[in-house]
């Protein structure tokens, strides 16, 4: 096993027992929640390098997305990096701008970057990712919602 399949699997086991009961489908790394007024997106991409991820978010109409140049994507398969902006990371302490990435061990080129270590420190990240979900993500998808139905 490496750092990223522990991370890996710490995040899935979090989107069983934490969004799966909240109406999330798909498939890791891209989860959504349709209703009939929106489609809430999460996104998660792990750096090339190894040892972080970011977490971003998004949401569209119920019908999907069409981009700028006539590609539909439809509502069981729109992601969160299908939607140019805004798509904002979760974890910045200015959300819903900046940056933020969820480090979980060392770049592949860093020394100890096979260091698998114990799973209570992957599960802490996912917990904090389902929090930040909570505390950021939630906010923001009503006021996006809010935002594209009084337009």
């Amino acid at each position: 096993m490496t750092p990223r399949d522990a991370m890996n699997q710490a995040l899935k086991d979090a989107v069983r027992e934490h969004l799966r009961p909240r109406g999330f489908t798909g498939a890791m790394p891209h989860l959504r929640r349709r209703s009939s007024q929106q489609i809430c997106l999460l996104s998660i991409q792990f750096y090339s390098s190894g040892g972080s991820f970011v977490a971003e978010v998004a949401e569209c109409g119920p019908d999907g997305y069409e981009t700028s140049w006539g590609e539909r994507k439809i509502p069981q398969k729109v992601t969160a990096q299908d939607i140019p902006d805004p798509r904002p990371r979760l974890g910045s302490p200015n959300f819903p701008e900046g940056d933020h990435w969820f480090i979980f061990g060392s770049r592949n080129y860093e020394p100890g970057a096979a260091v698998v270590h114990p799973r209570e420190r992957y599960d802490a990240i996912a917990t904090h990712l389902i929090q930040l979900i909570d505390e950021q993500a939630e906010p923001f998808w009503r006021e996006q919602l809010n935002a594209r139905t009084s337009a």
